[in-house]
């Protein structure tokens, strides 16, 4: 527990009380079903204390258990390979690292926000990664994003925004898609990160048009004030070239004189 009290909080959204059915009745070999819940208890009885027990909930097929998908109750079916492939993509595509957990029940005396974010964060997960936690009995849907991640990732609207995605592909059927909220969070990840790149290039543009604005202004004020001393150097020339006559001398004047006087 004082570990993760020490550790960073992560970014997390929750809605509760969502109109979630119930997953329906399974079956399960003894030897998956013991190492499927020792992995759980590992992931929650071990690192967060006290839980409700869900043993004796009700599954079908053999789930998932990966690096990457908790599913023990087989929410995703015959479409988890599609799942996988879009979580590599989504990484391939924008760097984010996706991590899917399907619970029947979160934990009893932990908000789900919290819960949800030291399970994140006792992952050590990758820089920038994004866990998606349902509890399906419960009606309960947590995004959480990891303290390591950039900005615009960790930003409670772009959280709200994935649990959004999330939330309408299991609410608005009369048999929530789990599959389609999956791929729903990991599509608006990509258009997040598509904006967030155009953001960036909106600033840098912003800034070289900038730069560029400043260098012309700089090279019509060094063009004005050339301009401005060839002018002036040509003015002080004329006025050089147009000085005073001058005078004419004694002798020119006295022969002047007696011309005149002769006439």
């Amino acid at each position: 527990m004082t570990v993760f009290m020490q550790s960073p909080r992560a970014q997390t959204h929750v809605v509760e009380r969502a109109p979630l059915h119930k997953a329906g009745p399974f079956s399960l070999p003894a030897v998956k079903r013991v190492l499927a819940l020792l992995l759980l208890m590992v992931l929650t009885v071990g690192i967060l204390g006290p839980t409700r027990a869900f043993a004796d909930e009700p599954q079908t097929g053999a789930g998932t258990m990966t690096d990457t998908i908790t599913d023990p109750q087989n929410l995703l079916g015959s479409d988890v390979g599609s799942v996988k492939d879009a979580i590599e993509e989504t990484s391939q595509q924008t760097g984010v690292s996706v991590r899917l957990l399907y619970l029947p029940h979160f934990y009893a005396g932990v908000k789900p926000e919290t819960w949800a974010s030291r399970v994140l964060e006792s992952m050590k997960p990758a820089h920038d990664t994004v866990m998606l936690a349902v509890a399906s009995q419960d009606g309960k849907l947590v995004v959480a994003v990891s303290s390591n991640s950039q900005a615009w990732l960790r930003d409670q609207s772009s959280v709200d925004q994935l649990s959004q995605a999330a939330l309408e592909p299991v609410t608005k059927g009369r048999n929530p898609d789990w599959v389609g909220s999956a791929k729903a969070m990991m599509t608006q990840v990509e258009t997040l990160k598509q904006n967030q790149r155009h953001h960036r290039i909106m600033i840098v543009a912003l800034s070289v048009t900038a730069v560029v604005l400043v260098i012309l202004v700089v090279a019509v004020a060094i063009w004005w004030r050339r301009s401005s001393r060839t002018g002036a150097h040509h003015r002080k020339s004329g006025s050089a070239k147009k000085g005073p006559k001058p005078a004419k001398t004694v002798r020119e004047l006295s022969d002047n004189t007696q011309n005149e006087a002769a006439s």
